[in-house]
């Protein structure tokens, strides 16, 4: 093991709860904050250190806060992305008319169609997340995969319903 190796764990050590508590008061999440700290660890294990100790314990600190801002921005935008094709936009409701309860279920067929195009990963990944509300972090340890990969497949997803529901509406 490197100096720099040992020199990280120390650090790691350390600070590790610290770390794990600020991440979680922007996150509100403790397991993605304690997930969102390992990450960082790794990557600066990969990036090396940057002088003293005193020097590389601040730049623990600024990416795992940077990291936590990051991640926190990216579910908001994912999320504002998600939230673009909801049932209740497609289907108006008990007062809705017959006329809006076809147009709904012919949005949904068309959605339907949609998702059925996607890879059967991708379909999965998606109706887990949007129907049975499983989070990014538990798809990502699902699929081996990170929670930015899963995010952004949820982003291609929601962009190639949207596209294919726009599409059907002009054609409507």
């Amino acid at each position: 093991m490197s100096f720099w190796s040992r020199s990280l764990a120390r650090l790691f050590e350390q600070h590790r709860r610290q770390l794990v508590s600020m991440a979680g008061r922007y996150l509100q999440d403790r397991e993605v904050a304690d997930e969102l700290v390992q990450d960082v660890y790794v990557r600066l294990m990969q990036a090396g250190s940057v002088g003293t100790t005193e020097e590389d314990t601040k730049v623990l600190y600024a990416s795992v806060r940077n990291a936590a801002i990051d991640h926190h921005r990216t579910v908001k935008n994912r999320a504002r992305v998600m939230e673009r094709v909801l049932p209740s936009q497609m289907w108006g409701g008990e007062s809705s008319s017959p006329q809006e309860h076809a147009e709904a279920r012919q949005a949904l067929g068309a959605l339907d169609r949609a998702l059925l195009e996607l890879s059967p990963r991708a379909r999965e990944m998606f109706l887990l997340h949007r129907v049975e509300g499983i989070p990014n972090e538990k798809l990502a340890r699902k699929y081996g995969i990170s929670v930015s990969a899963v995010e952004k497949q949820l982003a291609r997803t929601m962009r190639h319903c949207q596209e294919k529901l726009s599409a059907h509406r002009r054609d409507v």
